[in-house]
Parts: C-alpha cells; sequence; structure tokens
C-alpha cells in the first residue's frame, strides 16, 4: 500500500529539487524513506523520529516503505520514486562502481550485525573452522571473498531462503544470520545456538543511508534535516522509552512481537550496534572517512571494486557533526 502511494504521489518523489524552498511543520516537505526489510527493531530510530514528530518539526512529511526480499531499493532511489534508502557501506560503493550516482550520508549501525548461525554443539569454533563446510548465504555477498581470502578456506555457498526450518531439521547445518533477529527465533524453537560474528573477522561495514548525489546537491538543507532528525529518533529508540517505535513497527509487521522487539533492541544497545564506542570516535550516525576508506582498499583487494573508487563517489561526511554534537 505504501508502495502504492508513493507512485501515485510522484510530486513527492520527484526532481531532486521538488518541495517548499523553506518548509515548516505547516508546509513540510515530502521524504520517502525506502527500508531494506519489513518493519523490525533494526529500523527503530526512524520510526522514533516518525512517531515522535522529530521529522514534522524539521520540516518533513517523512514516509517509511517497507522492504523485503523484492524492494528493488536502488532503483527506487535512482528512479526518484524515494529520496533515501538503506544498505550496508560495502554495497553502496559497488553501486558506485556500476556508475550509479549515490551517496551514503549517515550511519544506521556503526558495527555489523551479521554472523554465521550454527548450533550450539558444532565443531567448528572459529570462522577458520568452516572451510569446506555447506553455509547458507545470499551469494556475492562481500564477507563471503574476504573470509575465504582471509582465511584460505573455501565455503560450500547455498542461496539463503530467509527461513528456519533447514537449521531446524539438521543439527549441522549453518546460515548467514543477523545477531539481532535469527538466534532468538531458532532458540524460541527449541535450538541451542552459537554466532561467530563477521566483525570478529575484521569485516565491518557500516550500515546506513544513501541518496542520490544530485539530491543531495540540490536540496542540502532537506539532507541534513532529514540527518538531523533521524540521529535524534535513534538517540531516542536506544536511550529513551522505546515504545512509540515498537507500536508503529508491530502494526505494520504483526510477526514483530513485544518479546522479539525487546530483544532485538537490547542486542541493539548492548552490543553498541547504534551508538559504537565513543572512545573510538564513533557516535549515532557518525561515518569515519577512515573506516570508509580502509573498506573501499578490501574491496579493492577482492576483486570487488576494480579501482580505488575516489571516496566523495560513494560517502560525503557534508551532513554530519564531527565534534559528537547531538542535532538541535
Amino acid at each position: 500500500m505504501a508502495a502504492v502511494a508513493c507512485l501515485a504521489t510522484l510530486a513527492g518523489c520527484g526532481k531532486a529539487g521538488d518541495g517548499p524552498a523553506e518548509p515548516t511543520p505547516d508546509n513540510p516537505f515530502r521524504v520517502v524513506l525506502q527500508t531494506d526489510w519489513f518493519a523490525q527493531p533494526e529500523h527503530g530510530g526512524f520510526y522514533q523520529a516518525l512517531e515522535k514528530g522529530y521529522y514534522r518539526e524539521a520540516g518533513l512529511d517523512v514516509e517509511i516503505l517497507e522492504g523485503g526480499p523484492n524492494a528493488m531499493s536502488v532503483q527506487k532511489v535512482l528512479s526518484r520514486r524515494a529520496h533515501f534508502a538503506m544498505n550496508r557501506a560495502d554495497t553502496v560503493m559497488t553501486f558506485a562502481k556500476r556508475d550509479m550516482p549515490v551517496v551514503m550520508v549517515m550511519a544506521t549501525l556503526q558495527h555489523d550485525p551479521q554472523g554465521i548461525l550454527l548450533h550450539a554443539d558444532d565443531p567448528a569454533q572459529t570462522v577458520e573452522d568452516l572451510d569446506g563446510r555447506r553455509v547458507m548465504a545470499v551469494p556475492g555477498l562481500a564477507w563471503i571473498a574476504y573470509v575465504e581470502r582471509k582465511y584460505g578456506i573455501t565455503l560450500d555457498i547455498i542461496p539463503h531462503d530467509f527461513g528456519m526450518d533447514r537449521f531446524l531439521a539438521d543439527p549441522r547445518f549453518i546460515q548467514q544470520c543477523l545477531v539481532t533477529n535469527e538466534p532468538y527465533y531458532m532458540e524460541k524453537h527449541g535450538a541451542e545456538v552459537r554466532v561467530l560474528r563477521l566483525s570478529e573477522t575484521g569485516f565491518n561495514p557500516y550500515h546506513g543511508i544513501y541518496c542520490r548525489k544530485d539530491f543531495a546537491e540540490a536540496r542540502p538543507d532537506i539532507v541534513q534535516r532529514f540527518v538531523d532528525a533521524s540521529i535524534r529518533g535513534w538517540t531516542d529508540f536506544i536511550e529513551g522509552d522505546p515504545a512509540p517505535a515498537f507500536a508503529a513497527i508491530a502494526a505494520r509487521n504483526p510477526k514483530m512481537t513485544p518479546g522479539f522487539m525487546a530483544y532485538a533492541r537490547d542486542r541493539l544497545v548492548e552490543d553498541r550496534l547504534v551508538t559504537g564506542f565513543p572512545e573510538r570516535g564513533e557516535a549515532v550516525g557518525r561515518l569515519d572517512p577512515e573506516r570508509m576508506r580502509a573498506l573501499r582498499d578490501e574491496l579493492h583487494a577482492l576483486g570487488i571494486l576494480e579501482e580505488r573508487t575516489p571516496l566523495a563517489s560513494f560517502f560525503t561526511g557534508e551532513f554530519l557533526r564531527r565534534d559528537g554534537e547531538r542535532p538541535r
């Protein structure tokens, strides 16, 4: 329904400069955010900002479109059916390789929540121990090439079906997961599990928000308003009462039970996935140019990027306060 509304209201998703020159709460700029999956706590900061009126206070009328396996997020951004979308930094870099004119403008997660899910009694104790093992994962993701190269191993990748049945039926089954998600459901179904976190291998891309370059250039004020209000929402979701976001998420996605949403948020909080570690210069929303440069160089070494693409082709820190100051 939300996607239909976006397609039917192209004025809000049209040319990069469309909308009022000076947006106000009474005359807001319409913004469409395309998420990477169905509504879930990993999107909590955006729903918190929406429900608590932070976007409206910033002069924005924000619509959140749910994602999923066939969301075609980058196509929606490129065709101006969405202003912003979510993805990992390594994927945004590959967009630049294919001459897709998008730039990442903020982080949603400071650290990668991806992991490899095993049964608790599986003999593998490290990623290196998975040499030759079958792993259900999304084919072609950068982490696969990264761990194979780093550890000199080969993984037998089978396509991810985004389900639990095969894992629950086979005590030797292994699959890609998010630490905020699959472990909860597997344990609820009686499985004892362990997770090998990919961030501990050194592969640790940001998860973040990107938009078209021409939109960021034509309406930097709108991008700034969106980034500021989103960071405000994420900070409130992590440090305050998440109930407004939880209610909005559950209304859109009935599979989101109170128990699961509390579990996922606990992982986001306790693992510092959103806030990062201030002693390392990390903060809500922040993108560190050195981390982006290191990731680009890793992708180049893996042959995923044919050349060391200039940072400016896929990333800008223009909209992020470098001193850790919270948005106004």
